[in-house]
């Protein structure tokens, strides 16, 4: 999920619960939304580089990485750490719950997206859109999307191999860059 529907979606969370958690809601806010720090620092520790601009646009390209180095936060091990901390410090509770809850939306979102690329993939029976080449080498791209909130689709996907995909994004940085 982007990092703008999060900051959206947790927004409009934290808005519901501020009558019954009062000055937590800041937290619960922080932690769904601060935990995406874990993308930030492994890409400026990987390219050598602090732009969080060139780091939203790198994750927003066509197959990034998703490995534990890029979602240590996101863990159950980094979750319960700050709910055992939270015992100590009653204000961390609030932070995991909001850790939780944007663990529980990346979820939500994983699954309704493979919902649709499947049947992105089924409906274009494993071809390229592009070129014709046809086989499981071949995955989904995203050629539209709301501005806010995502759609879950499969008419907003299209089936392209990596080359094409690849490809695709390139251009799309490069409309962007000029415009």
């Amino acid at each position: 999920m982007r990092v703008r529907d999060h900051i959206a979606l947790s927004t409009a969370g934290s808005a519901l619960l501020s009558r019954r958690l009062g000055r937590d809601v800041v937290s619960v806010w922080a932690g769904a939304v601060l935990i995406d720090v874990d993308h930030y620092v492994w890409f400026c520790l990987r390219e050598r580089r602090l732009n969080p601009v060139s780091a939203v646009r790198y994750f927003n390209g066509a197959h990034t990485p998703q490995h534990a180095a890029t979602r240590g936060l996101h863990s159950p091990v980094a979750l319960l750490a700050v709910l055992l901390l939270g015992a100590r410090r009653p204000q961390l509770l609030a932070l995991a719950l909001g850790m939780g809850l944007h663990v529980a939306l990346d979820r939500f979102h994983e699954t309704r997206m493979n919902r649709a690329r499947a049947a992105a993939l089924e409906r274009d029976d494993l071809t390229c859109q592009v070129c014709g080449v046809r086989g499981p080498q071949v995955g989904t791209h995203l050629k539209r999307q709301p501005w806010l909130l995502p759609s879950y689709s499969s008419r907003n996907l299209t089936s392209l191999c990596p080359p094409c995909h690849r490809a695709v994004h390139e251009r799309q940085l490069g409309s962007r860059r000029w415009s």
